[in-house]
């Protein structure tokens, strides 16, 4: 066991303790087994024994008691109700043995009820004898054989039924022992297979926990060793398992270690050397590097005056460009705005004459309306007459005519209320036509304002012709002149901008210098140390 590998040893532990618990399951299973066999044999055999068998006894009690009742008792012959009582009674009893006997198990069950069979049998032979006698009324002879053989078998039945009773009852007696004992038997195999197992995995737990930590105590005392400085110690275990990979490991990764220490103590001598050739190479770079860069500054310096001054001349000129152009532009969409302001004037001229013809339209329609007014009053006023005439008329009918003076007063009041309304829509009328002619003489003053405009607007554009052609004659100019600026200041930015770049290079040549002086003191700062650092371990 001391070769075995650490994952067979606890393959082997759960190997053991699943070995416990399936023991325990199939002694578990064989002991439920037996308990549901005993739970079968009360439940299908001894239960319903017990209870059918009990019924037996209770009809073949009332099958006695009733014969005794009709064949004792009376001296009669039995009627025909009689019989089929005691056969309802015999069917009863044959109905429960038929029941009884599904619930057979076992040979001795049977052979008991066999035996009451063959004690019932000659019961209804000697009971057939007795009822025939009965009927025949040789009751002496009937009673005989029914206090003396009949009662007799009646009796042997009975304790034939009470035997089997009995055996039902031991037999539920002993499947109820049966299960007791198998669930006793259960509970003791669970308890100790429990305390197997328990035991089982302590004690593969004590075995695995010994195997595994007096390897890693010794692997972390040979770590603590490297981590002192000791380079020279190895590890040395005696296993043929996973811990053998680890000391096979453990020894060469203490081996590179001693040959990189080794290695490193050798170069941190030649780095500090370098460290010191190049530093000294370094400072010397920067000093030039310094003066390039004072000299670009002072170029560059003036330089930026040069650009300076060109920039504003081009601001200048080009104020000067756009202003020339936003004349141009605006002069032009003045014009532009004059032109359309002609064509708005021509269409509201249009549009006014349209609107005075409308209006006369509009007077000679209400001229119309006046003269159907005039029509209508001329028809109230008659209709008014017509009206006094029919009220006049039906005074003269009297009372026949009463009914007709309520319809010529309404007629009269609605003649009236036509006159009345026509007279409104005449002064409407009268007032639409007089603001009609205001409208018109209106119109014609506006049309006359607008040709006076339109001539205005055809001066206006005129002149603001000329003043496009002018500054559109300056503008070619003033562009050649920002142009050639602009191509001065351009190359003054040029030079500027190559200043500017030189400055920018040589100062990070001065900064990388300054950096690459100051990495080379901090390496000759990590070198001291790695020096200091290596010098400890022992190789």
């Amino acid at each position: 066991m001391k070769n075995w590998s650490v994952r067979l040893r606890i393959q082997a532990s759960f190997a053991i303790i699943i070995a416990i618990m399936l023991l325990m399951a199939v002694t578990s299973y064989v002991r439920l087994f037996t308990v549901q066999k005993g739970a079968e044999r009360l439940a299908e055999d001894a239960m319903p024994g017990m209870f059918l068998i009990t019924q037996v006894r209770s009809a073949w009690t009332d099958v006695f008691i009733q014969t005794l009742e009709r064949l004792g008792a009376s001296d009669q012959p039995l009627e025909k109700v009689d019989l089929d009582n005691l056969r309802l009674l015999d069917e009863r009893l044959n109905g429960v043995l038929a029941d009884y006997r599904k619930t057979v198990r076992d040979d001795n069950d049977l052979a008991l009820l066999e035996n009451f069979n063959q004690s019932r049998k000659r019961y209804d032979a000697i009971l057939s004898t007795v009822i025939e006698l009965h009927q025949q009324k040789r009751l002496g002879e009937a009673r005989s054989l029914l206090t003396g053989d009949l009662t007799k078998l009646w009796n042997e039945g009975r304790n034939d039924l009470t035997e089997l009773i009995s055996y039902n009852r031991k037999t539920a007696e002993g499947a109820t022992g049966d299960i007791v004992d198998a669930a006793r038997n259960a509970e003791l195999s669970m308890i100790v297979s429990v305390l197997l197992a328990i035991a089982a995995a302590f004690v593969c737990g004590a075995l695995l926990v010994r195997a595994i930590t007096e390897p890693v105590q010794r692997v972390v005392q040979n770590l603590q060793a490297l981590a002192s400085g000791d380079l020279t110690a190895r590890l040395h275990l005696g296993r043929k398992d996973e811990f053998d990979s680890i000391e096979t490991g453990f020894n060469s990764m203490a081996e590179e270690l001693k040959s990189l220490v080794s290695q490193a103590q050798r170069s941190s001598v030649q780095v500090t050397t370098s460290v010191t050739e190049i530093a000294a190479t370094t400072r010397q770079q920067q000093a030039t590097a310094t003066e390039t860069a004072a000299t670009t500054t002072e170029i560059g310096a003036t330089s930026r005056e040069i650009a300076a001054t060109s920039r504003d001349l081009v601001r200048t000129m080009t104020e000067v460009s756009g202003a020339a152009e936003q004349t141009s532009t605006l002069a032009g969409s003045g014009q532009l705005g004059l032109a359309r302001m002609e064509d708005t004037m021509r269409q509201v001229m249009g549009a006014a004459d349209l609107v005075n013809a409308k209006l006369a339209i509009l007077n000679e329609k209400a001229g119309n309306i006046n003269q159907v007014v005039t029509t209508i009053v001329k028809v109230a006023d008659q209709t008014n007459l017509l009206s006094l005439n029919a009220a006049i008329e039906a005074e003269k009918a009297g009372e026949y005519g009463r009914g007709f003076a309520v319809v010529a007063t309404e007629v009269r009041r609605l003649a009236d209320q036509t006159a009345v309304a026509t007279y409104d829509i005449e002064q409407m009328v009268r007032e639409i036509q007089s603001a009609v002619s205001a409208g018109v003489m209106g119109m014609d003053k506006f049309s006359e304002e607008v040709r006076r405009g339109m001539s205005e607007v055809g001066q206006v554009g005129e002149q603001l012709s000329q003043i496009i052609q002018q500054v559109q004659a300056l503008a070619p100019r003033v562009q050649m002149v920002n142009e050639g600026m602009q191509a001065q200041s351009t190359g003054a930015e040029q030079i500027n901008q190559a200043l500017v770049q030189l400055g920018e290079a040589t100062g990070q040549t001065v900064e990388s210098l300054r950096q690459a002086s100051s990495a080379i003191d901090e390496l000759n700062h990590v070198a001291q140390g790695l020096r200091a650092g290596v010098s400890r371990f022992k190789v």
